[in-house]
């Protein structure tokens, strides 16, 4: 090789030398403004006194966990089907219709609840088939994980023979290590800690439930997630609990989950301190009608990276709680998924967190039904494509 000049192959080399070399120096910096993961078993450190307010960076393709409800058994379609529901016809007809806007609900049954039905009928959350059935549409859509909605007897030694919650939530998690089998697929779980409007609930109750599941799944392959090791626990309505709840929790628990709140701008500084993140659990997010709900999230997002914690942003298709005396967010088609996900990507999220997968009462649902088919589990997949 003669001086000042590289042979075509030792340019090469000398280029992939560097871009590895840069790889691995991407690969070893931990994200801005966020603190690395703990070790397995090690409590996380206290925020930093002074947290870099650099958001951390989009990632290329979007992180998305969608609210999946654990409640539907065959009691619970008859508490919202309501007792003239034809149950035992040979195929479960559809209980209602909405206008072409999603709005003003209609139902042909007396004291029914919903207006849809999912495209397989009344499913029953005790059957394998159905977590077989909905993972693998999930999946295929792109979607992470679910944040499956619990709530635990409130006894620290409680097992899944304890409720009917703790055994749903133990046969899903099975099923989840079925489907990630080798050459099956790869999915992940989360836990959305539920309230159920009980906000005066003890201290003492949420962090038993918190240390059973930490301790019969904190270590679990189904609730891994790229945020940490240590499962990923959204406490839904966490800020509608007094402080020094939210306090006693976090000192519990905190090592042993990555605790992500369910707050607001206003309530945030508050909580900002007991949380790894948060998310904002807005079902009726209406930006047809409210011009600044996206400038409301941009909001959070920049107080939450600026406290160094991560922020996951809510994303809906769409709301009619009309039968309950509620209000109604139109679908549009899928126009108000769509520009409810443009708007709230302008908060840089670190990841997603879709209301929902199964809320049929309050019919913010992308699961294939009957009415819509797969359209909005077909449109969602199109975003996380980009």
């Amino acid at each position: 090789m003669t001086p000042g000049r590289l042979t075509a192959a030792a340019l090469v080399a000398l280029v992939l030398v560097a871009a590895l070399g840069g790889w691995l120096y991407l690969r070893t910096q931990p994200l801005a403004g966020v603190s690395p993961a703990s070790s397995p078993g090690q409590a996380r450190a206290s925020p930093a006194t002074a947290p870099s307010t650099t958001p951390p960076p989009a990632a290329a393709r979007p992180v998305v966990y969608v609210h999946y409800y654990l409640w539907w058994t065959p009691q619970h379609w008859r508490d919202k089907l309501g007792p003239a529901y034809p149950y035992s016809a040979a195929s479960a007809p559809v209980p209602g219709r909405v206008d072409a806007q999603g709005c003003n609900p209609q139902v042909d049954y007396p004291q029914a609840q919903i207006v849809d039905l999912p495209a397989e009928g009344l499913y029953d959350q005790g059957q394998p088939a159905t977590f077989d059935r909905h993972l693998a549409e999930a999946a295929q859509a792109g979607v992470a994980g679910f944040l499956v909605s619990w709530q635990g007897t409130g006894d620290a030694a409680q097992g899944p023979d304890s409720s009917g919650y703790d055994a749903r939530l133990d046969l899903l998690v099975s099923r989840v290590h079925a489907f990630d089998r080798p050459g099956g697929g790869r999915f992940g779980l989360g836990l959305a800690f539920a309230s159920f409007g009980n906000y005066t609930r003890s201290a003492a109750n949420v962090v038993a439930d918190l240390e059973y599941f930490a301790s019969r799944y904190g270590a679990d392959p189904a609730f891994r997630n790229p945020y940490s090791d240590r499962p990923l626990v959204m406490w839904l309505d966490s800020r509608k609990f007094p402080e020094a709840t939210v306090r006693a929790v976090s000192r519990a628990v905190r090592s042993r989950v990555y605790l992500v709140g369910d707050e607001t701008a206003q309530s945030w500084p508050r909580d900002a301190t007991y949380l790894d993140g948060t998310s904002y659990y807005w079902s009726s997010e209406n930006p047809a009608k409210n011009a600044q709900a996206g400038t409301t999230l941009v909001r959070l997002a920049a107080s939450v990276h600026a406290s160094g914690k991560r922020w996951f942003a809510p994303f809906i298709p769409g709301y009619d709680n009309q039968l309950a005396g509620g209000s109604c967010v139109p679908r549009n088609g899928t126009g108000t998924l769509r520009q409810v996900w443009s708007e709230n990507a302008v908060s840089r999220p670190d990841g997603w967190f879709g209301i929902s997968w199964n809320e049929l009462v309050e019919n913010t649902y992308i699961q294939p039904t009957r009415a819509y088919g797969t359209t909005y589990l077909d449109a969602l997949a199109a975003l996380i494509r980009g």
